[in-house]
């Protein structure tokens, strides 16, 4: 079933019986998704068959109330067929009472059918959103489909070739349910068991309706009539003639729309009211089995659970960051080593001299040490120094044109630059220190001590220049 624009849509129906020992009711609800075209993602709601819920009226006080909704069926022992420790319990409808007490109908059913259902749909890989009472599902499908089954008293009866279900409604609330087995035999055909059931349910519902009102039913009863497959018109027809009372047989598409695919009569009331708990808003209060199964099971089931999902994570975790490491390990081994073969490969190319190879890294920086202290002793190949060429030059242009200055020695060595000669008089070397003192590019590095030598009374001198500038000493 969906909900659409235009309201709730019955989409696709199946059914059929599992009467035979080989039927699997796991692959019969594996069929429903892979071979009859439902929806695989849709919500799936389920409903327990109808001798396993037993129903009471009880009454209590608001604290009794309350501790039964949270699932304590302690005060509930002596009211169902049911160990208290297996019983999983449900309020259908609770009614005031004058003296501030509450009358309460409630559902129970074994938790042990609850895991045996479960472990079923489980088999066929069915996770249900939802578990109620088939009685309950029906009552929804009728008050969607029949409105004025929300006003005042009626009765609901539900009959298939097993079961016969009898509830009493007020003002669309369930007031009793009872659940009855009927035993008909192979041989009898459709008409004489509907005869046959048809005395029960006067019967029945005589003995309800006086339990709960003291009285037999008035003329003119409402009876809502769910009848399966070939006992629906005969059974409706038996029911006229035996009870004074408006009979209506249940129509599942009165106001809900269907599709082409779905074939609907009364046999999928039960699925359909299941549907429409499960697409309607619901009170607080809905009733819900599979919540309240969960609600008594999980709490001491979840630790363990929660316990063993989080170690095996743990576990998982450990396993691949290990895994990783070592991939990661293996990565870099290989990488490594073919970064020292280049490395090798480099060095053989650069250095084919060298046969010893013990780290080349190193080894090519020695040389390449080597290599720049040997540049440095020729000025020609230092692009930030002047070539002696230029150093000439730049002398020749600042030799004095008096005095008879003769460069005797000249040493250009790396941005050093030594030279030797004469002059005729002290006055001449000074006037030429202070000329190359002004030169750009030359810097004086010793303070000079001329001589004057007394064989020929000129003038020695040696003097240190820099190409780059330093603090004379």
């Amino acid at each position: 079933m969906a909900r659409t624009s235009e309201g709730l849509r019955l989409e696709r129906t199946f059914a059929t019986q599992t009467r035979r020992s080989t039927d699997s009711l796991a692959a019969i609800l594996h069929s429903l998704i892979h071979e009859h075209g439902f929806d695989a993602k849709a919500e799936v709601a389920v409903s327990l068959p109808h001798p396993v819920f037993f129903f009471a009226d009880v009454q209590t006080d608001a604290a009794g109330l309350a501790a039964i909704r949270a699932g304590d069926a302690s005060s509930l022992r002596n009211c169902f067929p049911l160990p208290t420790e297996d019983a999983v319990t449900q309020v259908c409808t609770v009614l005031p009472l004058a003296d501030g007490r509450h009358s309460l109908l409630v559902a129970a059913t074994s938790q042990e059918q609850i895991i045996e259902h479960l472990a079923a749909l489980d088999e066929a890989r069915i996770k249900p959103a939802r578990m109620d009472a088939p009685m309950i599902a029906a009552q929804a499908a009728i008050a969607t489909n029949h409105p004025d089954a929300a006003k005042g008293l009626a009765v609901v009866l539900y009959v298939d070739e097993a079961t016969l279900s009898i509830a009493v409604t007020q003002d669309g609330g369930l007031l009793q349910v009872r659940n009855l087995p009927l035993f008909g035999g192979d041989a009898q055909d459709d008409e004489s068991l509907a005869r046959q059931t048809v005395e029960i349910v006067a019967q029945e519902i005589e003995i309800t309706w006086n339990r709960l009102f003291g009285k037999d039913p008035e003329a003119g009863l409402c009876i809502f009539l769910i009848a399966s497959g070939p006992m629906a018109e005969p059974f409706a027809a038996a029911l006229r003639e035996k009870m004074d009372g408006r009979i209506v047989p249940v129509d599942p598409c009165a106001v809900v729309t269907r599709s082409e695919a779905a074939h609907a009569d009364g046999s999928v009331c039960v699925a359909e009211g299941l549907a429409l708990r499960t697409l309607q808003p619901q009170a607080g209060n809905a009733t819900d089995f599979l919540s309240a199964y969960r609600a008594r099971t999980q709490p001491a089931v979840r630790v363990r659970r929660e316990l063993a999902v989080c170690g095996g994570l743990a576990a998982a975790a450990a396993a691949i960051w290990v895994v990783g490491l070592f991939l990661r390990l293996s990565s870099l081994e290989s990488q490594y080593a073919s970064l020292k073969q280049q490395e090798t490969a480099i060095f053989r190319s650069a250095v084919p001299e060298e046969t010893a190879i013990v780290n080349p890294a190193a080894q090519l920086q020695q040389k390449l040490d080597a290599l720049r202290k040997d540049c440095d002793m020729f000025t020609g190949f230092n692009p930030n120094r002047p070539g002696p060429l230029e150093v000439l030059s730049v002398l020749s242009r600042q030799m004095p044109p008096a005095g008879a200055l003769r460069l005797q020695e000249m040493l250009i060595a790396g941005d050093s630059i030594r030279i030797t000669g004469t002059c005729d008089s002290f006055a001449t070397f000074l006037d030429w220190q202070r000329v190359l003192e002004n030169t750009p590019g030359l810097h004086l590095v010793d303070a000079p001590q001329p001589q004057k030598s007394p064989d020929s009374q000129k003038v020695e001198f040696k003097i240190s220049l820099s190409t780059t500038e330093k603090k004379a000493s």
